[in-house]
């Protein structure tokens, strides 16, 4: 049993930090008996969750205290840490990522006592920033172990068909499978088309940007086009397991698809250049590559070729913030270069009041409700505002670890809007899960924001807060 309770006090409690940004605060620790402490740790860190294996970093860790604590007796311990640069916060539909402040007093002989306050991270680098020393380790190690179990298993089959004359039947197939794959796929297409270049002017870009790209042909025979398609597409990908276990869950977050040429001739020995260009939408989808979770941002190429194996080639960009060069306005030690103009996940968030109240949101919801595209509209356009949330509880589910967009450790809850009785998914931390044990039909108020709306069961859905 702990000897002692521990809780976090922002200090600069604020709607959003910067990557980098110093966050000030107090961790209080209450006494209930004598106790010795090992070390009392406080740190920045973040964590994904959801339905990928867990990646996780530290952004700054320090120790405040060592020593004897008396019971009966508060402590108050002052500290000022820079929160990790990337990844930013982000909910989305099958990978979160969320940042903390995080305490921990090691006591021999007893459980450890812990606290941990949630803060919005916006971000200000690129997916390559670097990460702590601990993340890339692990990751490093699971390259380093992908190439040696690859290595291995080479050998093994090596030693098997030298062993086993049948075995070669067996390479003979996946050779004959493999190279015909490569034949149909890869061959054909360039026979008819010739030479083939595909590029993008830059794999860097920032919401809103435009994708800029160029596809040349020239065949060596008139060839004939039923129609060249680009797509853009956006997903999440999340993998969970290893092993036989191993499971990869795919969301399309974005996928827009463009016919840039229709039904054409190409004539032989002629070079065509084809221009390709699209502007990303303004949402920062920001591009994460983390050891499970990952947000991609691909453009995929297809030249419909009638009776004739299509040519289809693929394109990676990354989406990465915006900065400002001139703004005075930015966060402790960042340049003018590493300011953002456009940061975060929830970009509409402000330290001020919305215009819009909850009350009219719903009714808003309430109205449009069987308009799914009217509905997406709205929910989007108030997504990740702060408001006053009014709830009629109805039932705690047990099953709140498995939703993707739960808190760590939180816990999920159903209830509706007084008037009119819009249904609602409630999304708690951890640490006000006390309020909900005994949810009862009783009106609930609080603190929280517009995430999402679950079309499955009508509701919609919102992250609740700590109370202002």
């Amino acid at each position: 049993m702990a000897k002692c309770d521990l809780s976090i006090e922002i200090a600069d409690s604020q709607d959003k930090y910067f990557g980098g940004q110093t966050v000030r605060g107090t961790v209080v620790v209450r006494v209930d008996s004598d106790v010795r402490c090992k070390g009392l740790q406080v740190q920045t860190a973040w964590a994904t969750h959801g339905y990928g294996n867990i990646d996780q970093g530290v952004g700054e860790s320090v120790i405040l205290f060592e020593g004897e604590w008396t019971a009966g007796e508060t402590y108050r311990y002052d500290f000022e840490l820079k929160v990790a640069r990337w990844p930013p916060t982000y909910h989305g539909h099958y990978l979160n990522v969320d940042h903390a402040v995080e305490a921990r007093a090691s006591i021999p002989w007893s459980f450890d006592p812990k606290a941990s306050e949630l803060i919005h991270v916006t971000a200000v680098d690129g997916p390559e920033a670097k990460l702590d020393s601990s993340t890339n380790q692990a990751t490093g190690a699971a390259g380093a172990g992908c190439a040696i179990v690859g290595t291995v298993f080479v050998g093994i089959f090596l030693v098997v068909m030298l062993l086993n004359p049948f075995a070669w039947i067996l390479a003979g197939i996946v050779g004959l499978v493999g190279g015909g794959w490569w034949v149909f796929f890869r061959y054909l297409p360039r026979v008819a088309l010739g030479k083939v270049q595909y590029q993008l002017q830059t794999n860097r870009l920032a919401p809103g940007e435009e994708v800029v790209g160029e596809l040349v042909l020239r065949p060596k025979r008139n060839v004939r086009l039923n129609r060249i398609v680009w797509k853009i597409t956006a997903e999440e990908v999340c993998v969970s397991g290893s092993g036989s276990n191993r499971t990869t869950r795919r969301h399309s977050l974005h996928e827009q698809e463009l016919e840039v040429v229709g039904a054409t001739t190409l004539t032989a020995e002629q070079e065509t250049r084809i221009p390709l260009r699209f502007t990303l939408p303004d949402q920062p989808f920001y591009s994460l590559d983390l050891s499970d979770n990952d947000l991609t941002w691909n453009t995929h190429l297809r030249v419909d070729i009638p009776r004739w194996p299509d040519y289809v080639d693929k394109a990676s960009f990354l989406v990465v913030p915006d900065v400002a060069t001139g703004s005075e306005d930015r966060p402790d030690g960042l340049s003018p270069m590493e300011m953002p103009a456009r940061v975060g996940v929830a970009p509409r968030q402000s330290a001020e009041p919305p215009a819009l109240t909850f009350a009219e949101t719903v009714a808003h919801v309430w109205a449009s409700r069987g308009d799914a595209e009217q509905t997406d509209m709205l929910v989007g356009a108030v997504e990740g505002i702060p408001f006053d949330i009014e709830a009629i509880i109805e039932r705690r589910l047990l099953y709140g670890n498995d939703d993707p967009a739960a808190y760590r450790d939180g816990y999920v809850v159903w209830g509706h809007y007084p008037d009119p009785e819009l249904p609602l998914t409630l999304y708690i931390p951890k640490h006000l899960g006390d309020e909900f044990e005994q949810a009862g039909s009783r009106v609930w108020k609080g603190r929280g924001r517009i995430t999402g709306y679950d079309r499955r069961h009508g509701r919609l859905q919102v992250h609740v807060e700590d109370h202002v």
